[in-house]
This record gives C-alpha cells, sequence and structure tokens, in this order.
C-alpha cells in the first residue's frame, strides 16, 4: 500500500518538475541539454568523437572444421550451438532455373512446393501439417527446423518428403491456379516493370537469365514432369546439407547417416551458365505498365563485373562512396536528403546469380555465376524523373573522373572491415557461408584474403576501377512510368530551381530528350510490354 501511494504522488510531481525545466529553458532561449550545462550539470563521459576501440582482431573459421560428409556422397557442414534446445537445417540443392525446358518453365519451382504441400506416399500435406503444428516445428523440402527433443521425428518426416513424395493432381493445380493471376498482372506493377525490361535490356530478351514463365508453360506442366524432375536431380550428390543446433557432433552424425545419408543419387546436375554481353546500346528507354502510375522508376546502368575479379574490391568501395553506403553515400545525399526527390535512391553492383529466380540483374549480391550489372535506381514523381537522372548522372560521371578523396576511402574502408565479422556473427551464418562457396564452386579461402583485398586499396585504386567500370559510352537509362509525364521534366515551382538549371544545362535541356542525345543516338526508345 505505501509502494502504491509513493508513486501516484511521485510521478506526476517528477513530470511536472521536468515540464517546468523544460518551459524555463525554451523561454531562456536554450535546449534542456544546454540549460543543464548552463546549470552546472555537466555531463559525464567523453564525447562520441573521443571513444577509441581495440584493433579489429577477428580470425576466420576454417571451413574444414565444419566440413564432412555421409556415405551417400551428401556434403555436410555442421556446427553445435548450444544456444537453446533446437536444430535447423537446410537443404542446398543443385537444381536451378537454367536447366528447366523452355516450354516448362517453373516446373523447378513447383517440384520444390510440392513436394511439401501434396505429402508423401505415406502422409498427406495435411497430415504433415497436423504433425508439425504439434511438434512446434516446421519443415519444408528444403529447410527442418524443429525443438531438438523431437527431432528424430522430424527427420523421418522431412526423409519421407525428400525420398517419397505424391505429387497429386490436386496440389499441381492449385499451384497453378495461384501462378496464373501473378503472369496475368505482372505488367500492371510499375516495380515488376521496371526489374523486367531492365534485365531485358542487360541480358537480352532471348537470354536464360531472363526467361520467365508464361501461361503455357505454366499450364503445360503435368504431375509426370515434377516426378521426372524430382527423381533426374533430387539425390545426395546433388546437394549441400547445413545443420546446427544443441547436440554433438559425433551424435548427431549418427542420426544424420542413419537417415539422409539412406537418400538415393540422382542425375548429376551441372546447369549450363549462359555467356553474357550487354544486350542493348547505350540511350534511353521507357516503358508505360498497364496500370499507370503516378511516380517513375529509374535504373541507370550496365553489365558489371563477377565478385571474384580483382577488382572487385576497389569496385565495391568505390561504389559504397557513390551509391551503396546509404546515407553516407552521395546519391542517397543529393538525390534523398538535399534535394528531396526520392524515399529511397542507391547504387550497387549487383545480380549474376545473387538474387531473384533467375538471377537477373535487379538485386543480390555481386556477380557469382555471371556478371552482375552497375545500376544507380530511384523512385520519384513524374515532373522530377528528369531531374533525379541527371542528379545521378552527374555523380556517376564525377565518380568516374576522378572525384574521390582519401577521405572518402577512409569512410569506405572502415564501414567494410569494420562489418566484416558480422557475416559470421553466428555458427549458423559461419556454416551458411561455406556452404555457399563450395555450392557456388567459389574459392574456399575466399574469406581468408578478404580483408586484406580491402584494405590495400588506394585513392590510385578507386579512381583506376571507376575509369574502368562506371562506363558512360554503355549506360543504359530505363524509365518505367508514364512516359508523357516523365519525358517533359521538372516545372518551375520547385524550390531547388537554381540546381535544375543547372543540370539542364549540363544534361541538354529539362527533357529527357538531352539526356537521350548524351547517352544515346538522340532516340527515346519506348520498349513495349509482352
Amino acid at each position: 500500500m505505501i509502494r502504491r501511494h509513493f508513486s501516484s504522488w511521485f510521478i506526476p510531481v517528477l513530470l511536472l518538475l521536468v515540464f517546468v525545466f523544460a518551459v524555463d529553458a525554451q523561454a531562456a532561449g536554450t535546449n534542456p541539454a544546454q540549460a543543464a550545462v548552463q546549470s552546472g550539470q555537466t555531463p559525464k563521459g567523453p564525447r562520441p568523437e573521443q571513444f577509441t576501440y581495440p584493433p579489429l582482431n577477428f580470425k576466420v573459421p576454417k571451413a574444414s572444421e565444419f566440413r564432412t560428409k555421409l556415405s551417400n556422397g551428401l556434403v555436410v557442414y555442421i556446427a553445435e550451438d548450444h544456444e537453446i534446445p533446437w536444430f535447423s537445417a537446410s537443404l542446398l540443392v543443385r537444381t536451378g532455373p537454367f536447366l528447366e525446358p523452355k516450354d516448362k518453365l517453373g516446373v523447378d519451382g513447383f517440384a520444390g512446393s510440392i513436394m511439401r504441400s501434396g505429402g508423401s506416399t505415406t502422409m498427406t500435406g495435411e497430415q504433415i501439417n497436423e504433425r508439425m503444428d504439434f511438434l512446434a516445428g516446421t519443415v519444408t523440402a528444403r529447410n527442418l527446423s524443429i525443438n531438438i527433443k523431437y527431432l528424430d521425428e522430424g527427420l523421418k518426416i522431412w526423409m519421407d518428403i525428400l525420398t517419397n513424395p505424391a505429387f497429386p493432381d490436386d496440389k499441381l493445380r492449385r499451384e497453378k491456379d495461384q501462378a496464373l493471376p501473378a503472369i496475368r498482372n505482372r505488367n500492371k506493377n510499375v516495380s515488376e516493370v521496371a526489374g523486367r525490361v531492365y534485365s531485358d535490356l542487360i541480358y537480352g530478351e532471348n537470354s536464360p537469365i531472363t526467361q520467365e514463365t508464361t501461361e503455357a508453360t505454366i499450364t503445360g506442366i503435368t504431375r509426370a514432369d515434377l516426378i521426372a524432375w524430382h527423381k533426374k536431380y533430387w539425390g545426395a550428390n546433388n546437394a549441400i546439407l547445413v545443420v546446427s543446433g544443441d547436440f554433438k557432433k559425433a551424435e548427431m552424425m549418427k542420426k544424420l547417416e542413419a537417415t539422409v545419408g539412406k537418400w538415393p543419387k540422382a542425375e548429376k546436375a551441372v546447369p549450363p551458365i549462359p555467356k553474357v554481353q550487354q544486350a542493348s546500346k547505350a540511350g534511353v528507354y521507357m516503358v508505360q505498365p498497364e496500370v499507370i502510375p503516378n511516380q517513375g522508376i529509374i535504373r541507370i546502368g550496365h553489365l558489371g563485373l563477377m565478385v571474384d575479379d580483382p577488382d572487385y574490391a576497389a569496385v565495391d568501395l568505390m561504389n559504397y562512396i557513390l551509391g551503396g553506403g546509404s546515407f553516407s553515400s552521395r546519391i542517397t545525399k543529393v538525390v534523398r536528403t538535399d534535394n528531396g526527390l526520392a524515399y529511397s535512391t542507391s547504387s550497387s553492383f549487383s545480380g549474376g546469380g545473387g538474387g531473384g529466380p533467375r538471377g537477373g540483374g535487379g538485386g543480390g549480391g555481386a556477380g557469382i555465376l555471371y556478371p552482375g550489372t552497375f545500376t544507380a535506381s530511384c523512385q520519384t514523381k513524374n515532373s522530377t524523373v528528369v531531374f533525379a537522372s541527371q542528379l545521378m548522372l552527374d555523380l556517376i560521371e564525377g565518380m568516374h573522373n576522378g572525384d574521390v578523396s582519401e577521405a572518402d576511402l577512409k569512410m569506405a574502408k572502415s564501414a567494410r572491415v569494420n562489418a566484416f565479422p558480422s557475416m559470421f556473427s553466428g555458427v549458423g551464418s559461419i556454416i551458411q557461408n561455406f556452404a555457399n562457396l563450395e555450392f557456388t564452386g567459389r574459392p574456399m579461402n575466399y574469406y581468408d584474403a578478404y580483408l586484406a583485398k580491402y584494405e590495400k586499396v588506394t585513392v590510385a585504386d578507386l579512381k583506376r576501377v571507376a575509369q574502368k567500370w562506371l562506363q558512360p559510352d554503355k549506360m543504359i537509362i530505363m524509365v518505367a512510368g508514364n512516359i508523357e509525364e516523365c519525358k517533359a521534366g521538372a516545372n518551375n515551382m520547385l524550390p531547388n530551381q537554381p540546381t535544375i538549371d543547372a543540370m539542364a544545362a549540363k544534361f541538354g535541356g529539362r527533357t529527357i530528350d538531352g539526356l537521350a542525345k548524351k547517352y544515346g543516338a538522340g532516340t527515346v526508345h519506348i520498349v513495349k510490354l509482352k
């Protein structure tokens, strides 16, 4: 009772005192923090710029510490993690869309999905749902996550899905019914149109990288196709297993040997990696979605490089300064902060197997399987599309011409080097990183030399790679939006009119025609939706 009585009067009085203190400070022309200093209440401790930190002393784990193999040839990356009584496992399966027949695009995704939703020859999908709910775990064709005390049953269910999928016709019909509306409506969404058209411009409409499912390919997939696909590619020799959890490694290896160690082999999958060259010439390309938006999406760029290219570390640091460093980057500062044209804007060297269903040029990591793209992008009002494009091109051109300093390099290098240990923040991420390296056929010592590559980059290196990898003669400027409004350019009522005038003088006017003359043959290319 005493405690309740005390709190009932003390908290209101305390709030009143804080309010009076703030009002007095405001009346005196100071903020409360300044008033505290002036009243003799000196803040304790050092200022943020006075903090010092010990040198980074992070050692990369060795892949060999985690890698092993089961008797059926299945490669396993395994690590103990005793933080919670849990088990997590994932499969990297070498199926992939490059293996799909052109008239059956979508069979890979359907097979993986229906293996789970359709259940096995011994348990329906609904029965699996009910049992996994009881066990408080989750299972898909590629993943198992479950409390360690229920692991034996979880592994049994998972192996049943992997080895005995039923592929019932009703589940295939449902998958088709769900897929077809998205195909029919994909020309209505401006973001989807922008990503698809930009990838087509970089890689070509007929490239395996940009091939897309259609109504014909989806409706043509049969249950027999799913069975054949599973039999051909889903096997121990086409996968890597990643396992972590609250167990002893020796004991867990016995469990895995008795379960996934019995998983049969399949035909060895060797996905053909397409040869890549930029499909479209430099210039301005515009496309209008079926549902006309009030904002336009801009993507500016060209074909990029591979992540294992010797120049990559320097290119990554250069791009961090240009547009990859979030609020630290020039593109974000100029386009978003200084001129208020877009909520999100950036640049990246991306794609090439790092993102999207076919590893397309719109996102994800740098080029892993084939060269990715350099892309600067933002979304802005139709009336400011030209202005935003000019600002980004101006910054790209400045970087290409060597506008970079030692302070820029120090900032970017510090960000990348200090962030490196976060890539190994837990045992799950450690073994996943190593599994990804092996899965994509990359050097297993990649992370050993990672920091050294970044630390040795100089300003001269940044200038060299900027001139080499930012290529004005190949620059594609793609705009998805209301074509007529986006073409017209900025009006005279914007508060940043002096900057608009400066960019117009440099890039041939306020309309998009000036960009077409500078970066192409003077023609604005209108792309038809497919």
